[in-house]
């Protein structure tokens, strides 16, 4: 075998034990955070007819003071559509949610491959070594939960770069520019109504393009403006005609004015690690942190690599492409310094750009070392074996603890699953004022068994009380009629009213 072939195959085995063991940690366990339940169980109901495209439906009530209606204004509802038919053909169980992911996240890496082979000539070593970005993605720490939480960054990614691989094809090919553009802008349409204005980042590309890989071409400063505005014309006549349509419109101006302009104006919520002078760069610093392995990967490479002689032409990194794919990376986290409403996973469409750029400087380094330390045929016979058993072995792993509940959902997970067998399903349940607030609880009865959450006002068959809450409300219970459950619960207490209403 080829040295060159020999090294692609391990560098493709050895990403794909790695990747999956990061994946799999999370993807195959049970337990998924507050967010991405509630996006599950959104696309669940509009499976089952409750609630539609336009009509998006989590429950009754919501933890969060912003959105007191019925209908979730809190994103827009695309994701919740496309998943609803993963719902629709697979049924209504955890695995769902989770085969959606893993479809996700592999479109993003074939997307990741396509980009990579777009950019690097095919002249080039490093065009073959398309495995490289996919495994620096894998190094960032985020991606251990982010894609297998239902986040709509990840599919708003996917989004992203469809709108980067057909605007990039389009430039270079004149004669397919209209035919390219095209998909471009509705790709870019897509991510808009995955979550809104954080999508449009993409837009830069055409000027980035310009700016990094044809500024020597005076001429061609046109060619960029005449993309930017074609992908600017073609979302604005998009976005002009949807607002036409009275249940859109409705639906969008309430999006704007609940979620965009409030955290614009800081009247939404913001975390504590936001605060203070410094918060706004809350996303800048998760950024570098989320790149450091692979920044710190390159270190050691250019230590190892530092006192070794070769001619500089094989091995110059690819600056345009990592300037590129970097300046992209900041274009899609930037804006969001704009509020201190940041999370760490904000960040999730940069890093396949971020991958990328890392991926070029990484691989100039990887190459020149196999080109002054070269392997011989038994090495990579070795290195071979030792790819094939890493994923043997981490297959075993993700059959040893898939369907296991995730540590740290355990407790809630078991007294949910508890309740379900004994509170109907689609039931009101009552809590205490304070347990309202609870993302966790919340998000897990409704996945699980579609209950709401109301109040003791409302008369609900079954009440749930923690222990913080539990002593003020059993007055009040006993004298309205309810009686303690004989059920277990590591967390709460489950009472049930004595009469039938």
């Amino acid at each position: 075998m080829p040295a060159a072939t020999a090294y692609r195959r391990i560098g493709w085995l050895l990403t794909i034990a790695w990747g999956s063991f990061v994946f799999f940690r999370r993807l195959l366990r049970e337990g998924m955070w507050g967010d991405g339940l509630t996006y599950a169980a959104i696309s669940r109901n509009m499976a089952i007819g409750k609630g539609s495209f336009w009509s998006p439906i989590f429950a009754t009530s919501f933890w969060l003071p912003y959105n007191q209606t019925e209908i979730f204004y809190e994103h827009p509802p695309l994701m919740f559509y496309i998943q609803s038919w993963f719902f629709r053909l697979l049924g209504d169980t955890y695995i769902t949610e989770r085969v959606y992911c893993l479809v996700v996240l592999v479109v993003i890496i074939i997307l990741m491959v396509q980009l990579w082979r777009q950019f690097i000539p095919v002249s080039d070593p490093l065009h073959r070594w398309e495995w490289l970005p996919v495994f620096v993605l894998f190094t960032f720490p985020l991606t251990e939960w982010t894609y297998a939480q239902n986040y709509l960054d990840a599919t708003m990614s996917l989004f992203c770069l469809l709108t980067v691989r057909f605007t990039v094809e389009g430039w270079r090919n004149s004669k397919l520019s209209f035919i390219m553009a095209v998909p471009a802008i509705l790709a870019l349409f897509a991510a808009f109504l995955v979550k809104g204005p954080v999508g449009l980042h993409a837009l830069t590309v055409p000027g980035l393009y310009w700016l990094l890989f044809d500024r020597h071409r005076p001429l061609k400063i046109g060619y960029a403006i005449r993309w930017t505005l074609i992908l600017v014309g073609g979302f604005a006549l998009l976005f002009s005609l949807l607002m036409l349509y009275e249940p859109a419109r409705i639906f969008l101006q309430t999006y704007f004015n609940q979620q965009v302009w409030a955290a614009l104006i800081g009247k939404r919520e913001a975390f504590g690690n936001t605060s203070g002078p410094y918060g706004r760069f809350f996303i800048v610093r998760s950024l570098l942190l989320n790149s450091a392995p692979a920044v710190m990967l390159t270190g050691v490479l250019w230590v190892l690599t530092r006192f070794r002689s070769i001619p500089h032409a094989l091995i110059s990194p690819p600056w345009p492409m990592i300037r590129f794919w970097v300046g992209l990376g900041l274009a899609a986290t930037l804006p969001i310094m704009a509020t201190t409403k940041q999370i760490q996973y904000y960040i999730v469409p940069a890093m396949p750009y971020m991958a990328l750029g890392l991926a070029g400087l990484v691989g100039s380094l990887l190459l020149k070392l196999t080109l002054t330390w070269s392997m011989g045929d038994h090495v990579l016979r070795i290195a071979m074996a030792i790819g094939w058993l890493s994923c043997l072995v981490t297959g075993l792993y993700g059959i040893s603890i898939a369907g296991t509940l995730y540590h740290t959902h355990r407790d809630v997970i078991v007294d949910v699953k508890k309740m379900g067998l004994i509170v109907p399903l689609g039931s009101k349940l009552g809590v205490c004022p304070e347990m309202m607030a609870s993302m966790q609880l919340h998000s897990y009865i409704q996945r699980y068994y579609r209950m709401e959450m109301t109040t003791l006002a409302a008369k609900p068959d079954y009440f749930l009380a923690d222990q913080s809450c539990m002593d003020a409300q059993n007055g009040q219970l006993s004298k309205a009629g309810y009686q303690p459950v004989n059920v277990s619960l590591k967390s709460y207490f489950l009472y049930h009213h004595r009469t039938v209403r």
